[in-house]
């Protein structure tokens, strides 16, 4: 895992004791998983040969007696032969005497316990051999019960850390997309950062719900199973397990090429998310130009790399399962032909190695490989939370290096206050560019007092729109200062700069909401200023046309309205910020002319003791500044009044000149 994931681990300890309760439940559930499979071993000891408890316990009490008693003497009978024996032959005595007093041991041990659950088996247990089977699967009923309740306990405590997690993750990282300069969004692209918001972390939510269900539950219902096998015999646990390391290393190498797919797949699926979006807000263009077949063609060439990617990981899914299976059939197997080895020539070593204190019973060696068998579907299910831990760890890479670069347009660390504008917007010697190799600005140089309204006229990508955007600090550009009462925005926050502003541009942007709500957008919910900035706007010309007049939902990106209708309410936006700059970029391009004029007349006065920039090519529009500033790639060539400027361009040259 890639600290990425740790981080989001971190993440997640806020919610300690979900995850406390959560691994109370895994621990039952492993230790119940082991304790249900001890019922072979009644079954197959006691009731499968017609016994009960407690003539089971007798016999063996009786066999028990018998072992200690020929351990004890084979202990004594090589003491006898050690003090009578020659130098040479006394090594060997001695590694037999150790043996022997190993199995001595063990057989004391077993006989001690025997004796002391004896009494209870003949008091409490049942006294017949069906009624010993009622009661073995009376427990193993119980038993798979009570894990039923804690699994489902567990599950949903592990999905709940895991969803308030992914959830605090989702605000910290849509808190971080509104922090991100318009440089950095424009790289990322906006589809790419909601589909990291949403689907990234979707796999993080998968990743901590494996990682706090299924890695903590499977590995301790593995250690419940090695621990019962290993009561049987610890050597042969060992040696069945040699091949263990083998298989995970192999699931380790598959987990990392899981992961590098993963990371591919992530953005694949951002690749698609934008066609979507980007076609479907395009769709009269597309429909328009019937390019239905060029979207197909290219919409189906992402989806088949996005399948693609999706294969490789399908395919080292897949490898999973025969590895873990491969591995765990070679365990088994290799435990059975020793096992029943040892059984059927009643011996307790192999090639020299003690492999048990005493001969395994039938019974002991069918709860051995019961053991091991209960291991073998924790152990599959270990490839695959691998696999998942890795396209989380894939997904939380994406995510942190997306949302904690550094922003690049951000408040100084000593942050200048930000003038109370009054005196003067001074670019100089700007220059700026999108793309190193495409100059935008190239050293452009002007001023505009406070109170006057300049309008920017050119063809389209001579740079007035970006004039706008380095005005409002959405980017720094590369040479060159802009000052604002000789304060360079590069010395205040960006923030507390866009309070003195209110920009409206020729597309809108409204919001899921009333008419009301995005006009309050602006920052008050005063009713009697928002109804005043409705009439300068000249909304309430249409809204009494609408269903529920202010409180008309508007839809999604305010598509139930027209082009002009969100215009005039965007209008009103800005008007009821009241501010010191005001930023207009063809912000009536949309309105018909008779409603224009009227907006325009109720904006002549709202002009007045404000800086204001309009971006237009509508000669009436032009009429409400005092200046105009001509431009042409990347320069300002003229400087005039508005009157000289409309006296020098017809109307008919004019509206030909398209918007930046």
């Amino acid at each position: 895992m890639g600290t990425g994931f740790y981080r989001a681990v971190r993440e997640s300890f806020r919610y300690r004791w979900s995850l406390l309760a959560s691994l109370v439940n895994a621990l039952l559930i492993g230790l119940l998983w082991g304790l249900s499979i001890t019922t072979v071993y009644p079954f197959v000891e006691i009731v499968m040969r017609g016994e009960t408890v407690q003539t089971w316990f007798d016999s063996q009490a009786q066999k028990s007696t018998e072992a200690s008693i020929q351990s004890r003497e084979k202990v004594l009978d090589l003491q006898r032969q050690i003090a009578q024996a020659a130098g040479g032959q006394t090594v060997s005595l001695e590694r037999e005497l150790f043996v022997a007093r190993s199995r001595h041991a063990a057989n004391e041990k077993t006989l001690a316990a025997i004796r002391y659950f004896q009494p209870l088996a003949h008091a409490y247990l049942p006294k017949s051999a069906f009624n010993t089977l009622v009661l073995v699967m009376a427990w193993l009923l119980v038993s798979i019960l009570i894990k039923s309740v804690c699994l489902v306990s567990e599950t949903m405590l592990v999905c709940r850390v895991a969803g308030r997690t992914v959830a605090d993750m989702r605000r910290t990282f849509y808190c971080a997309a509104l922090e991100m300069d318009q440089k950095t969004l424009d790289a990322h692209g906006t589809t790419a950062v909601a589909a990291q918001i949403v689907h990234n972390t979707n796999l993080v939510r998968m990743g901590l719900e494996t990682l706090y269900g299924a890695s903590v539950r499977e590995p301790l219902k593995i250690l419940a199973c090695l621990v019962g096998a290993a009561l049987i015999s610890w050597q042969l646990v060992l040696i069945s397990l040699v091949l263990a390391p083998l298989g995970a290393v192999l699931i380790r190498g598959l987990a990392k090429r899981t992961k590098q797919a993963s990371m591919s797949q992530c953005r694949g699926t951002a690749t698609v998310l934008e066609t979507i979006i980007e076609t479907l807000n395009g769709i009269k263009l597309v429909k328009a130009y019937n390019r239905e077949r060029v979207e197909r063609h290219r919409f189906k060439t992402e989806v088949l790399d996005l399948y693609r990617g999706g294969m490789k990981i399908a395919f080292y899914d897949a490898l999973v399962k025969p590895v873990t299976e491969l591995t765990g059939i070679i365990t088994i197997s290799l435990a059975i032909l020793i096992g029943a080895h040892l059984v059927l020539n009643q011996q307790t070593h192999l090639w020299g190695l003690p492999i048990c204190a005493e001969p395994l019973s039938v019974g002991a060696l069918c709860l051995f490989y019961a053991m091991l068998a209960g291991i073998a579907g924790p152990a599959r299910k270990l490839g695959e939370i691998y696999s998942t831990l890795a396209r989380a760890s894939a997904a939380c890479h994406g995510l942190y290096a997306t949302f904690e670069a550094k922003p690049g347009i951000a408040a100084p660390l000593h942050a200048s206050p930000v003038p109370m504008h009054c005196r003067s917007i001074r670019f100089q010697d700007v220059r700026f560019a999108y793309k190193d190799d495409h100059v935008v600005l190239d050293n452009v140089s002007f001023e505009i007092p406070f109170g006057q309204t300049v309008a920017l006229v050119g063809r389209n990508g001579c740079g007035k729109t970006t004039i706008l955007n380095l005005l409002a600090r959405f980017y720094d550009p590369q040479q060159g200062s802009i000052l604002i009462d000789d304060v360079d925005i590069r010395d205040v926050s960006p923030k507390r700069l866009r309070t003195h502003m209110a920009i409206v541009t020729q597309d809108p942007i409204l919001f899921q909401g009333t008419v009301w709500e995005n006009i309050a957008y602006g920052g008050s919910t005063d009713r009697d200023r928002i109804l005043a900035a409705a009439r300068l706007a000249r909304v309430d010309d249409f809204i009494a046309n609408l269903a529920n007049g202010y409180q008309t939902p508007v839809g999604a990106r305010g598509n139930s309205l027209s082009g002009g209708q969100r215009q005039r309410v965007a209008l009103a936006r800005a008007i009821l910020v009241d501010p010191r700059i005001l930023i207009l970029d063809e912000a009536t391009s949309q309105i018909d002319q008779q409603n224009e004029e009227l907006v325009q007349d109720t904006l002549h006065s709202f002009l007045s003791g404000r800086t204001t920039i309009l971006v237009t090519h509508r000669p009436s529009t032009i009429r409400l500044a005092q200046r105009v500033l001509m431009m042409d790639q990347g320069r300002i060539i003229e400087d005039l009044t508005s009157d000289e400027y409309l006296t020098r361009f017809a109307p008919d040259e004019l509206l030909r000149i398209k918007v930046a």
